[in-house]
């Protein structure tokens, strides 16, 4: 049986290994697309907001996006680039933010019966669950791609260093 304080743990677990991969991220960073493929700072904070808005309308809570926005962000939808970053990443750092807020009183509240109750093929609890490995898993892409973004802003910032050095040589 899955208990209500259990999912309430996992969350609160899989927020903090986000946040710190997305701490001052700039919007334009964000959407770097990575020269290993797979998608881009921006894209996957997006894709987990969308999955929180999925899993919580399980538990009554109304979505925060509407249908538009959120097929910016599922699997098979374009590589979010220049062009349609509609949705600034500052904005979907609030967002994540505030799924977090709801998901948490959400969780307070819940009943045990109704994480038992049966949505398609498993209870709405395994559901839960399941998406909370969805989300680890995208934690850990966070990771990587915020070292990616970390080292080209100091390749970047030793190639300016050189640039202002005389007699420094760049090879």
């Amino acid at each position: 049986m899955i208990f209500p304080q259990m999912l309430k743990n996992l969350y609160e677990d899989s927020y903090a290994l986000v946040k710190p991969q997305i701490e001052g991220i700039k919007h334009q960073e964000s959407i770097y697309q990575p020269p290993f493929g797979g998608n881009c700072v921006n894209w996957i904070l997006g894709h987990i907001i969308v999955a929180r808005c999925n899993f919580m309308m399980m538990l009554d809570i109304p979505s925060i996006w509407d249908m538009a926005q959120c097929r910016l962000f599922i699997p098979g939808s374009d590589p979010i680039t220049r062009a349609n970053a509609v949705i600034l990443f500052e904005a979907l750092c609030v967002d994540l933010d505030n799924t977090q807020e709801q998901l948490m009183i959400a969780l307070d509240h819940v009943s045990r019966e109704k994480l038992q109750e049966i949505s398609g093929e498993n209870t709405i609890g395994e559901h839960l669950a399941f998406y909370n490995s969805h989300e680890a898993y995208h934690a850990g892409q966070l990771e990587i791609l915020r070292q990616v973004l970390n080292h080209r802003n100091q390749d970047a910032g030793v190639k300016q260093l050189f640039h202002v050095i005389p007699g420094s040589q760049t090879s």
